[in-house]
């Protein structure tokens, strides 16, 4: 009774200073428990990756670029320095190995792949990212001459991959517009507001200045 009487008579100044330090502490408490277990999660997978076997890298069926699908052929009437510089190295990486890797971690490539692939997957990843950045490139290629419809045939087989660059999106955006594609245009905005990436929001206020261009 006594203690509860001198905690009544306690400024409530004083009061809410002291329940905002129990809240802190308690709160510092519980992050510190989320973390170790986090860490003891990490170490665990980084445990068992680190035991999963070498998989046969034979056997897994790759990403093909179909350069024979793309109008490339355009280029031999409209020559483009840049675009012929693309082409050719878009050449050179189709004879490799290209698999989309975009999200997983070295431990997730141990998990799936065997810890003695790990460099291997991690350059067939990184030529995957490379290429991404090539078939944009080309779009916008055909966009600065206003081809937007063999721009648009890039864009969607890079989207069609599972491309996390930005500006694939947003030059597929204009590439619809230009075309007057509202249908295709719809399909794409509702395709963005599906997935889940960092330039999620980035991508969409494009779409929709895109969208209400004039």
């Amino acid at each position: 009774m006594i203690l509860l009487i001198r905690i009544s008579q306690l400024p409530v100044l004083t009061l809410t200073i002291l329940a905002f330090i129990l809240f802190v502490a308690f709160r510092i408490r519980h992050l510190e428990s989320e973390e170790k277990q986090t860490d003891e999660e990490f170490w665990e997978n980084e445990r068992h990756a680190d035991l999963t076997p070498a998989r046969d890298l034979n056997t897994i069926q790759y990403i093909t670029i179909p350069l024979e699908k793309f109008p490339l052929s355009f280029f031999d009437d409209n020559p483009d320095e840049e675009a012929d510089m693309i082409i050719d190295e878009l050449r050179q990486l189709s004879s490799k190995r290209l698999l989309n890797l975009n999200g997983m971690s070295n431990t997730d490539l141990k998990l799936q792949y065997g810890r003695k692939n790990l460099g291997e997957m991690q350059q067939i990843g990184e030529r995957f990212n490379r290429v991404e950045v090539l078939l944009c490139d080309l779009a916008k290629c055909f966009m600065e001459k206003k081809e937007y419809q063999r721009a648009s045939c890039i864009l969607e087989y890079a989207i069609g991959l599972g491309s996390d660059v930005s500006a694939d999106y947003t030059l597929l955006g204009e590439c619809y517009r230009a075309l007057s594609m509202p249908d295709k245009f719809e399909a794409l905005y509702e395709k963005v507001e599906s997935m889940d990436f960092m330039t999620k929001g980035t991508v969409l206020r494009e779409l929709d200045r895109i969208r209400n261009e004039k």
